[in-house]
């Protein structure tokens, strides 16, 4: 836990121990205690300076749910930041300036941070380079960004924004005219034609617009929107970066203390998003609470409905945002590639920038290096596979098409809502490929069938009906026993089966997609096998089989064991390895004190534990004792299977569309 220096005590030790004793009992949730009384500035204290200053670019609501969860129960505190301030609300474009301004005056702050979108920060700073700031972590990974209207926007009409994004949005609509508009009455202006278009937030405006829609008796169906990011103009799409990005001062980087108190910050927000993700309800009140105890909560606006299911429609969409920033062991992760990516795009007129201008280069709040993490390389993957479907359905007219076919209800499924509760989300969990579909280009079929009426026959119908109007057929494994899986199976032609099925034998062009998921990570993360001796743990046909054939393809020696191997053998040669790919999904079947000193641990078995709310591996110890890296669990392989599905998709349509002028290699060489 990160505490003051004792020297920096003893520079702020101005205070009664009487008075310490009210400011610790302030800190503490006590309900008998009147909220406005409740400081958590240094006024409180008679100290000079906060120990952290924090300027929010918007008023405390649930875009910030996990701030006010860190701060309600008390965990900035639990992580050693004695005194906490949060700045006024301050005119959009200004945050960057107004932590400028707080660390000058408060020299002794030990961190001042704001939080601000991308596309606003990085043209700021570069023309004003003396705010010396640096981007640190931050909520979403992706901006929210779109513009509403109530049909398709045509050559000239009109679209509102706020003042400081109208240029942004006129170089996205150059054939339409952009202007500054109220933030205050947005959508009551669109339903009212004064724009016929508004910039919008996807997690704020567009479902407050649904609500208002409904109660004037309007289809709320009606109004359509454009994610900014999902723009394709010729051979690209605007590049905004992250939004809710946390930023700091760069004082806070330049000494231990001053890190760590950046660090427990960090820490203790994140935390509190992992208590809103898991506890929703609990963070509704939380927002509450907080708004009262900052008295940030004055913007009067029509975007904002007081109903619980309006808050929690509005949270589960922000928490969404929230985990896309998971990345190995954290939230809150800013991903070296995506900023350079934006900074590109976002300066694009400007010469020699360095990619990565503005972003914190010295680790301040990045997972350890021992993590094979698969979270950013999956979220690319499907970022590709996105833009590859956007352009098929633009040189076609169609979108790529998957039939996913099930029989009965598959045991893995029985905690999917939990699972993507906490781990994912609708637009790109394995859970909800329907919605993956909806949020990336796609159409998607699901077939599901009664296990107890299904034949061998009745399933092959189903594939022969389907098989000719799709680009990809994917038969969920396990089938019934009383299935002939031969006889299904082989009834996927090769050109459609994205999921591998025939990868072994018939020699399918698309390799199973969790294999094809271990094997992306793998080569991602430098992990050597060739000469290796690699054990295999698991045997099944979709994952520990095919995923044996690529390794030694790849030209490792290949063991395979499974649970029931005799215990003593199956330590002893999980001992000799040195890569272990653990595909079993029995938890524990693993021991991590039986692995060689310096093996490196691929997770792919895995399986949520109800008791313990949780996702575990087949790995069971102290993993990081032993292994020279390991992927964690969740955050490894998992992430992964969903692109490579998508992406094999893809790659079928575009092959199947083989006597186009346009042809696949036309579209992003990563998804070859």
């Amino acid at each position: 836990m990160w505490r003051l220096s004792s020297v920096v005590k003893r520079e702020r030790n101005t205070v009664t121990a009487a008075a310490k004793k009210l400011v610790n009992h302030q800190f503490r949730l006590n309900k008998h205690v009147s909220l406005h009384q409740r400081s958590l500035s240094s006024a409180a204290t008679g100290s000079s300076s906060p120990d952290v200053a924090v300027q929010l670019d918007y008023y405390m609501s649930l875009q910030f749910a996990g701030v006010a969860c860190a701060l309600v129960n008390d965990t900035y505190q639990s992580k050693g930041i004695n005194s906490l301030h949060f700045l006024p609300t301050c005119p959009v474009g200004e945050e960057a300036a107004r932590v400028r301004s707080f660390q000058n005056a408060n020299p002794s702050t030990l961190a001042t941070l704001g939080s601000v979108e991308q596309n606003i920060f990085t043209p700021t700073l570069y023309n004003d380079p003396s705010l010396n700031v640096t981007a640190v972590a931050s909520m979403f990974r992706r901006s929210p960004l779109c513009v509403a209207s109530l049909g398709p926007l045509k050559d000239g009409d009109v679209i509102g924004a706020h003042e400081d994004t109208v240029e942004l949005l006129q170089r996205i609509f150059p054939k339409q005219k952009v202007v500054a508009s109220p933030r205050g009455t947005k959508n009551t202006d669109l339903l009212d034609g004064t724009y016929q278009g508004i910039q919008a937030y996807t997690t704020t405006e567009i479902p407050a617009l649904h609500h208002l829609m409904e109660s004037r008796g309007m289809d709320p169906n009606a109004v359509t929107f454009q994610v900014l990011e999902d723009v394709v103009s010729g051979s690209s799409a605007p590049q905004l970066g992250y939004s809710q990005m946390l930023f700091a001062a760069n004082e806070a980087l330049e000494s231990t203390d001053r890190r760590e108190a950046a660090n427990a910050f960090l820490a203790a927000t994140f935390d509190g998003w992992q208590h809103a993700i898991r506890n929703p309800d609990e963070a509704i009140e939380a927002v509450v609470e907080a708004q009262k105890m900052l008295k940030l909560d004055d913007e009067s606006n029509d975007h904002w409905y007081d109903s619980l299911s309006f808050k929690r429609e509005m949270l589960a969409l922000t928490t969404n945002h929230v985990k896309e920033t998971f990345v190995g062991d954290r939230l809150g992760v800013l991903s070296p590639n995506r900023w350079s990516k934006a900074t590109e795009w976002l300066l694009q007129d400007k010469k020699d920038v360095d990619p990565l201008f503005g972003l914190d280069q010295t680790s301040l709040w990045t997972p350890p290096a021992n993590l094979l993490n698969g979270n950013e390389l999956a979220r690319e993957a499907l970022e590709d596979a996105k833009f590859s479907a956007m352009k098929f359905e633009k040189t076609y007219g169609r979108k790529p098409s998957l039939a996913v076919i099930t029989v009965g209800e598959l045991a893995r499924y029985e905690h999917s809502q939990r699972r993507v509760q906490l781990y994912s989300n609708p637009s790109n969990s394995w859970f909800t490929k329907t919605d993956v579909g909806k949020s990336n280009g796609f159409d998607v079929t699901e077939i599901n069938l009664d296990e107890t009426t299904t034949t061998t026959d009745s399933l092959l119908s189903e594939i022969y009906k389907i098989r000719d109007n799709v680009d990809g057929i994917q038969v969920m494994w396990p089938l019934p026993e009383s299935i002939d899986s031969a006889k299904v199976y082989n009834a996927v032609p090769l050109d459609k089966d994205v999921d591998g099925i025939h990868y072994t034998g018939w020699g399918s062009k698309y390799p199973p997609v969790t294999p094809a998921g271990a094997w992306e990570l793998m080569k991602a993360h430098n992990v050597d096998v060739q000469g290796k001796h690699v054990v295999v743990v698991g045997r099944s046909p979709i994952v520990g089989h095919p995923m044996a054939h690529m390794l030694r393809e790849a030209g490792a020696m290949v063991s395979v064991s499974h649970t029931g191997v005799d215990k003593d053998t199956f330590q002893g040669l999980v001992g000799q390895a040195d890569v272990v790919v653990t595909c079993a999904g029995s938890p524990g079947c693993v021991q991590a004190d039986w692995l060689k000193d310096g093996a490196e641990v691929v997770n792919i078995g895995t399986t949520f534990c109800e008791k313990a709310d949780a996702l575990l591996s087949d790995v069971e110890g102290d993993i990081e004792a032993k292994a020279a890296r390991f992927s964690p669990v969740p955050g490894g392989v998992g992430p992964l299977s969903i692109p490579m599905l998508f992406r094999n998709v893809a790659n079928a349509a575009w092959e199947q569309q083989s006597s186009s002028t346009d042809k696949w290699e036309q579209s992003p060489a990563t998804l070859r």
